[in-house]
């Protein structure tokens, strides 16, 4: 079966915000932290802070990458206690931080930022966003909690320059609009190098613009996942690299492109075979579908157990959305929730439930506890059992 996805590959926070002057290097204004929680205090303001390097880094429950940083920044905390001040930001609602907290504990106090006040101080487009302030007030830094250091640190208490590459989310990326930036043509193709400040996206349908149907746009993606695309292929873990340097694939600047293809409308339904024909040509690799024997987890019905999915009503029009918060589909297969799973649990996962119907469902998707989604497929009669099968994989090869 192919698989047609939407990739964001970072944690990309599409917000409506107008375009501003960076404020690195200049005084930072003053900042309300009307919401905390996880604090000595409720509520706060910048200037409460005066004499610490303070640390702001925006974050979301449903970023993996964002959870990941925390205990680098819990370690920075505890290291530099008397001198700096992590404050994590976020636009979920309280009683999610709240129930969030009961299962991740962290040192960090969370300012509740739900009418993104402050994001609209410090526009980004992807999270993790930090923000550097030192003892003075002034913005030293704006980059990603990974770039933090103690290095770094130590050196903004010596008074010394610190030098971090400046995140630029380009904010008003349009990605109904051809990367090219030319729209009239009959057919086309562009391939660029990575573009700073654009997310990592992939829109296989046409980016919502009169290209519907017959435009495939990616920016800033591997040659990995580009290839993934073309074939309609899961992400990531069904696919093998038979090739000579498989750093070449790797997610990194030096490898990424963007990607952008435009076809007549006679050629729409043939754009993800004229995709992989073109990544092919340019990339010098082969690509083919096998069947290989592999680990995966089926997707099954509990013994004894009968299954609880609502069925749709005959007038239900189908629609399904997943992303780090969880799933919701309408009037979709089983199909649907098994590759909601396989994204989240990184392992390839079989649906065998044996169940041919359309359903709506919503599952939660708790990326503080991800064995929670063992409870949440109980409560509706499945599980997921090891095994081995043959499947279908993404085999890139060398010419």
């Amino acid at each position: 079966m192919k698989h047609l996805v939407i990739f964001v590959l970072l944690a990309v926070s599409f917000q409506a915000f107008t375009q501003t002057e960076s404020l690195l290097g200049k005084k930072s204004p003053e900042l309300k932290f009307e919401t905390i929680v996880n604090f000595e205090k409720t509520n706060a303001t910048l200037s409460d802070f005066k004499g610490k390097i303070v640390i702001l880094d925006f974050w979301a429950t449903w970023c993996g990458p964002c959870i990941q940083s925390f205990p680098e920044l819990e370690k920075l905390q505890a290291k530099f206690r008397n001198d700096l001040q992590v404050i994590t930001i976020t636009d979920d609602p309280e009683m999610r931080i709240k129930r969030f907290l009961e299962k991740r504990k962290t040192t960090l106090p969370v300012v509740i930022d739900e009418k993104r006040a402050l994001a609209k101080i410090f526009p980004h487009r992807t999270i993790p966003h930090t923000v550097l302030i030192d003892k003075m007030g002034t913005v030293q830094a704006i980059t990603t909690s990974s770039e933090l250091s103690e290095a770094l640190i130590k050196n903004l208490l010596a008074g010394k320059a610190v030098s971090v590459k400046e995140k630029k989310d380009v904010i008003d990326f349009d990605p109904s609009l051809p990367l090219s930036g030319n729209g009239d043509f009959t057919f086309q193709l562009t391939i660029t190098p990575f573009k700073e400040g654009y997310p990592s996206f992939c829109n296989p349908k046409g980016g919502g613009s009169i290209y519907e149907g017959r435009r495939i746009v990616a920016t800033n993606l591997s040659p990995k996942t580009l290839f993934e695309v073309a074939h309609q292929f899961p992400p990531g873990i069904r696919t093998v690299l038979d090739v000579s340097d498989p750093s070449k694939f790797s997610w990194n600047e030096q490898n990424c492109v963007c990607f952008d293809l435009i076809v007549p409308e006679h050629l729409g339904e043939k754009r993800f075979d004229i995709m992989k024909q073109q990544l092919e040509i340019y990339f010098g690799y082969q690509s083919l579908i096998e069947e290989r024997v592999r680990p995966v987890k089926v997707l099954q019905r509990i013994k004894d157990t009968a299954a609880k999915l609502t069925e749709s009503k005959p007038e239900t029009t189908p629609a399904s959305s997943y992303s780090g918060k969880g799933l919701s589909m309408k009037a979709s297969g089983v199909a649907t929730l098994a590759d909601f799973l396989e994204n989240q649990i990184n392992k390839t996962v079989i649906d065998e439930t044996g169940l041919t119907g359309l359903y709506d469902l919503d599952i939660p998707w708790y990326n503080e506890t991800p064995k929670q989604i063992h409870e949440e497929l109980r409560k509706i009669g499945l599980q997921l059992v090891e095994a081995e099968r043959k499947i279908k994989v993404l085999v890139i090869k060398d010419k």
